[in-house]
């Protein structure tokens, strides 16, 4: 694909995301169908059937695989994205799981189909795609937990219901005036007047509550809005309180807005002179020659490391094929080129007449008579040198094999891995 149709490619599903996190529900599927096409457009259609390794990672593999910052960040997001989209199901986070998941193991089939991207269909790369998962779906419940709301809501005790008490009686004593007889006060009956107590407070009341009377339904919902109203309150005050000082610290960089540019410059200058000042060379110090000094002798340049097209030993692929009933097992380049088939217990090994193997790659055209068959291997090595890793591949070949006739009875792309000498 063009560099143009690459970044229309990526735009478009840029667009696609930012539609989707708004919730838009036909935007999902369209991103991720489109981002699945995107690996077959880069081969131009030209697709295989994929060879996937289902081993699974190790210790020592696990943290380099973590090492993947941008798969990680990509997973994180689709993440993001299904979370968003699963808003109305109560277990949304394990949906959105199960979907990241999903697709990443789609990605790895689509490159196993097409040999791009990572180049390799394996279990263990699902690793960084998980551990994004993981680490937005931690961000999120993080975030609602943040925005719940709390619920102010008071417990109150039901207390036994008091009467209030009555008001003493002031007694006002009225002087009629003079020369007015006033008339005769209406009977009274007699009733039980309790003394006041010597400190002149309040008697007691002569109706005593029942102990077991019910207090109102109203406590709890009435302490409830009250202490709501509490702290709505509390936070109005600590808002305008934060609204004057921001206010006050307005005015005064409006009163003082020339002294601020002047500094504002003055300690941008200064900070220029010190950068410049610390990237001067320092001054090299003066040696004095001493007249019959020997000088220093060099250090021997270290040897040069082993190339990989000149190592001893057998090359495995990652995928072994059949044809015509023998399966293809190893490769081997030195001491001498040849290819091994086995075969119900039996190995077979071809030598290749055509070899020409060079540090950068190799050719190799091996014809296997009794079989009919024409083995052609056309690859380059990664890295010249010699590799230790068993995990890594050292050998990325074309590999064809043919019959007599000129048909091509296999034909794909493998990666081999090295190994020492038996």
């Amino acid at each position: 694909m063009s560099p143009l149709a690459v970044r229309v490619g990526a735009g478009v599903l840029a667009l696609l995301a930012l539609i989707a996190l708004r919730g838009k529900r036909w935007a999902y599927p369209a991103f991720v169908v489109l981002g699945l096409l995107y690996f077959p457009a880069q081969s131009h259609f030209r697709v295989h059937a994929p060879k996937c390794e289902q081993l699974l990672p190790t210790l020592h593999v696990l943290v380099p695989l973590l090492h993947n910052y941008a798969y990680i960040a990509l997973f994180a997001g689709f993440y993001w994205m299904s979370w968003v989209q699963f808003g109305r199901s109560d277990a949304r986070g394990v949906w959105a799981l199960l979907a990241t998941l999903l697709v990443g193991a789609l990605v790895e089939i689509a490159e196993g189909m097409t040999m791009t991207g990572r180049g390799h269909c394996r279990v263990r790369d699902l690793v960084p795609d998980a551990a994004g998962a993981l680490g937005a779906a931690l961000l999120l419940a993080v975030w609602s937990w943040l925005r719940r709301k709390p619920a102010y809501v008071r417990l109150v005790r039901p207390h036994p219901a008091a009467a209030p008490h009555p008001a003493a009686p002031t007694a006002r004593a009225v002087v009629p005036p003079r020369a007015v007889v006033p008339p005769p006060s209406p009977p009274v009956p007699p009733r039980r007047v309790v003394p006041p107590p010597p400190d002149f407070s309040p008697g007691p009341s002569p109706v005593t509550p029942s102990a077991d009377s019910a207090p109102t339904q109203e406590v709890a919902p009435r302490g409830a809005i009250a202490a709501r109203q509490a702290v709505v309150q509390r936070l109005q005050t600590i808002l305008g309180r934060l609204r004057k000082m921001l206010q006050r610290l307005w005015m005064t960089i409006r009163g003082r807005r020339r002294t601020i540019v002047v500094g504002g410059i003055l300690l941008a200058l200064v900070g220029a002179g010190a950068f410049v000042i610390l990237r001067l060379p320092a001054p090299a110090p003066a040696v004095t020659e001493q007249p019959n000094a020997a000088p220093p002798a060099e250090p021997p340049p270290p040897p040069p490391r082993p190339l990989q097209s000149e190592a001893e030993g057998y090359y495995e692929p990652s995928y072994q094929f059949t044809v015509s009933d023998r399966r293809f097992t190893r490769l081997t380049l030195r001491p001498q080129p040849f290819v091994t088939f086995s075969r119900i217990g039996t190995r077979q090994e071809v030598g290749c007449a055509d070899a020409r193997i060079s540090p950068a790659a190799v050719h190799l055209r091996c014809e296997f008579e009794r079989v009919g068959i024409m083995v052609t291997i056309e690859g380059q090595f990664p890295s010249r040198s010699v590799t230790s890793r068993l995990d890594a591949p050292v050998l990325d070949a074309l590999v064809t094999v043919a019959n007599t006739r000129g048909e091509t009875l296999f034909r794909a792309r493998e990666s081999f891995y090295w190994h020492a000498p038996d």
